[in-house]
């Protein structure tokens, strides 16, 4: 049954504590998206015997469905609980039915959900991102053990270079008061870097800026935010903008100040966030989606989300092929970016 947002809330966060549900399909991360972007949820439920089995958490746009966070989140999908994921596609589709829905543009989908299939409906399925990560080892020298050894010795030099030369301190933010400063450092890092090339930058604009602060505070409310910072002679020089949920770190984005690229900073901070992750029994450090190289330096291991495109009807069928068209088109220049 379609369900209004606020009434479920007690439900979502039940279902979201389960341990694959990312830190983007989180009650708190969709409650602020929807209020940002202005956006009216349409979220359909499934019961089992009484009892909600799972969610789909949709917007409605131009007459189809998407998933809420679409264009800011990695790693979406349906929340259900462990061993009902086939009732709950099997109810879903029911209650699609029955609400005449012909198209449902599903994007960011981890791999999990790859070959789901909804009764009744054709199915497009496209690679869409590339999605680096590190299964943690044991120990930090376990981990150095396995880079690169011309890249390990980088990281040693340049830690004892800045450690040298300046006054400077390696901090997961702790405080909510400090949440909301080091992040919008951050924002001015990553915003002067990406201008200095002509290119617009992740907050670009003041809305979607907002909304990370919004959901920053609010995450880490909910014990879900991982702000690491790098502060070399009182001042914040590196910010990395991570989640952490259910003994995974996601590396969302980052800001570095260019006046100390010399120094490497930013493989500096992030080798101490991964070096945090194992000393807290993490299992994955996620860099989501991109394929950019610097990537490589850290990881080998990669996993891809996907785009799942269901449709029935001539009309569908035809937007659905124009989707993919598009989706074509924006792996094309991801590709050029990352490259």
């Amino acid at each position: 049954m379609k369900e209004h947002f606020s009434d479920i809330k007690h439900i979502w966060e039940e279902l979201e504590k389960f341990e694959d549900i990312t830190p983007f399909s989180t009650y708190t991360w969709a409650d602020n998206w929807l209020k940002i972007w202005r956006k009216t949820a349409y979220i359909l439920s499934v019961k089992v015997s009484g009892t909600i089995a799972g969610l789909a958490p949709f917007i409605d746009t131009m007459g189809k469905l998407r998933f809420i966070g679409y264009n800011n989140s990695d790693y979406l999908g349906f929340l259900f609980r462990p061993g009902h994921e086939q009732d709950f596609l099997e109810g879903l589709a029911d209650e699609l039915a029955g609400k005449n829905i012909t198209l449902l543009d599903l994007e960011h989908m981890p791999e999990k959900f790859r070959d789901i299939k909804i009764n009744g409906y054709e199915k497009s399925c496209f690679m869409q991102d590339v999605c680096p990560y590190i299964t943690l080892p044991d120990s930090w020298d376990a981990y150095k053990a396995g880079l690169n050894k011309r890249f390990r010795k980088n990281i040693e030099y340049y830690w004892r270079r800045v450690n040298r030369d300046f006054n400077i301190k390696y901090e997961v933010v702790n405080k909510e008061q400090d949440v909301k400063p080091t992040l919008l450092r951050m924002v001015e890092l990553h915003q002067k870097r990406w201008r200095s090339k002509r290119l617009p930058g992740a907050f670009y604009s003041k809305k979607i800026i907002q909304f990370h602060l919004n959901a920053a505070v609010d995450l880490f409310i909910k014990g879900y935010l991982d702000l690491h910072r790098l502060i070399i002679n009182e001042e914040i020089a590196a910010v990395l903008y991570c989640f952490h949920k259910n003994r995974s770190t996601y590396y969302y984005i980052g800001g570095f100040d260019d006046a100390y690229k010399n120094m490497s900073i930013g493989v500096l901070l992030t080798s101490a966030a991964i070096k945090t992750s194992i000393e807290r029994k993490d299992n994955i450090f996620d860099f989501l989606r991109g394929n950019e190289s610097y990537k490589d330096n850290f990881c080998s291991e990669k996993r891809y989300n996907y785009r799942l495109v269901f449709h029935k009807g001539l009309l569908a069928g035809m937007r659905a092929r124009v989707i993919e068209k598009g989706n074509s088109v924006i792996g094309a220049v991801k590709a050029h970016f990352e490259s």
